[in-house]
C-alpha cells in the first residue's frame, strides 16, 4: 500500500494546478511538474530561489500576516510572466506548512484563470468601445442630418436658381451621413460575423473596389495601379479583406495632396502558400510622426482634411488582428504613406475562429 506522502505526491503531480512549497526563509523547496506545462519553466530553474523573485514583498507580507492571525488559508490573485514573456493569471490558495505542529513554511496552490481574465478584459474593452460608439454615433449622425434639414428649410424659401446650389449641399450632408453609416456597419460586422475561409480573386476585388471608389469620389483624380504576384490561390475572409483594402484606399483618396500634379496610389501584392503580403503606397499629405502610434485608435483623426469618422483605421487593424495578420505603416508629412499588410493564407489551414 502506498504511504500518505506517495499518494499526496501522485495527486499533486497529476493535477493541472501548480503546487509550490516554500520554507520559512521563503525559498522554493518543491514545485509540481505542471509548472513546465503551464508556464514553460523547468523545475530546476526554480528550486532554491526566493519566492520574492516572483511575488512582491508587500503581497507576501499580506499572506503571512493573515496566516499568523490563525486563518487556515487565504486566497489571492496575481500575475506571473511565463517563459515566453506572456502574462499568466492565477488564483492562489495559501496555507501554512506544518511539521510536528510547528509552521515550517507555506504551500501555494496556483489555479490558472488566464482564459477567464482575458474574457473579462475583452468584455471591459468591448463595453468601453460600445460607450464611445454610442456617443460618437449619436453625435456624428445628428450633425449632417441637422445640416440637411436646415438647408431644406432655406431651399424652400429660395429662388429656383438658388435651389440647385442648396440641393448640392444637402447631397453632401447626406453622403457624409451615408459614409458614416457604412463605417458603423463595417464596425459591427467585424465584431459579430464569424470568420470565413473562401477563395479570393484579389485582382477582381481590387478592380471592383477602385471602380466603386471612383464613383464615391468623382471629383478626385488619382492614378491607382496594382500588381499581383504569385501563382497560388488566396483563401481568407473575403468581406474582411475587402474591408481592409477599401478603408486604406479610401483614406488615400480622401487625404491626397491637392498641391501635387500626379497623385497616385500603388498597390503591390505577393501571394504565397503562407501569406498574402500587400503594400499600399500613396503620395498624399502624409501622417505626422507623432501620430503614427495613434492612427489605429478608435475615433482618432490625424488631420482635419476630409470628413472621416476616425473609425476606418481602427476597423482595419482590428480586422487584420482577427485574421491573425499584422500591419505596419511608414509615413512622412508632405511625401506620403506606405501601409504593409500581411494576412495568413488559409490555403492549407482550417478557418480561423473568433476569439
Amino acid at each position: 500500500m502506498k504511504c500518505r506522502e506517495e499518494l499526496f505526491r501522485e495527486l499533486v503531480e497529476n493535477s493541472e494546478d501548480i503546487f509550490i512549497v516554500i520554507d520559512r526563509l521563503f525559498h522554493i523547496r518543491y514545485v509540481s511538474s505542471s509548472v513546465t506545462k503551464v508556464l514553460g519553466v523547468e523545475i530546476p530553474s526554480l528550486l532554491g530561489r526566493s519566492i520574492l523573485d516572483f511575488v512582491d514583498q508587500q503581497r507576501l507580507l499580506k499572506w503571512t500576516s493573515s496566516l499568523h492571525k490563525s486563518e487556515d488559508h487565504i486566497t489571492d490573485e496575481f500575475v506571473f510572466t511565463d517563459g515566453n514573456n506572456h502574462e499568466v493569471y492565477f488564483d492562489v490558495n495559501v496555507t501554512k506548512l506544518f511539521d510536528q505542529n510547528e509552521p515550517q513554511g507555506l504551500v501555494l496552490k496556483l489555479y490558472n484563470i488566464t482564459p477567464k481574465k482575458l474574457r473579462e478584459q475583452e468584455l471591459i474593452r468591448s463595453n468601453q468601445q460600445l460607450d464611445q460608439v454610442i456617443y460618437k454615433t449619436t453625435h456624428d449622425m445628428k450633425a449632417p442630418l441637422m445640416s440637411a434639414l436646415g438647408l431644406v428649410k432655406i431651399a424652400e424659401k429660395a429662388s429656383f436658381e438658388e435651389q440647385a446650389q442648396y440641393l448640392s449641399l444637402i447631397k453632401k450632408s447626406l453622403q457624409r451621413l451615408d459614409s458614416f453609416i457604412d463605417e458603423m456597419n463595417n464596425f459591427y460586422r467585424n465584431e459579430k460575423l464569424a470568420l470565413q475561409r473562401e477563395r479570393i480573386d484579389l485582382e477582381k476585388l481590387l478592380s471592383e473596389e477602385v471602380e466603386n471608389l471612383k464613383n464615391v469620389y468623382p471629383d478626385r483624380s488619382v492614378s491607382i495601379v496594382w500588381n499581383i504576384a504569385g501563382d497560388v490561390e488566396l483563401l481568407s475572409d473575403k468581406v474582411r479583406v475587402q474591408t481592409i483594402v477599401t478603408n486604406i484606399l479610401s483614406n488615400a483618396i480622401k487625404y491626397m495632396d491637392l498641391q501635387k500634379q500626379n497623385p497616385f496610389v500603388k498597390i503591390a501584392a505577393l501571394i504565397t502558400e503562407e501569406v498574402c503580403d500587400i503594400r499600399i503606397e500613396d503620395n498624399g499629405i502624409g501622417i505626422a510622426q507623432a501620430y503614427l502610434d495613434k492612427i489605429f485608435d478608435l475615433f482618432f483623426r490625424a488631420t482635419d482634411q476630409g470628413q472621416g469618422t476616425g473609425l476606418g483605421l481602427f476597423i482595419v487593424k482590428d480586422t487584420i488582428e482577427r485574421l491573425k495578420g499584422k500591419i505596419e505603416v511608414q509615413s512622412k508629412v508632405g511625401e506620403g504613406t506606405i501601409f504593409r499588410i500581411q494576412i495568413p493564407n488559409q490555403l492549407y489551414h482550417q478557418p480561423v475562429e473568433i476569439e
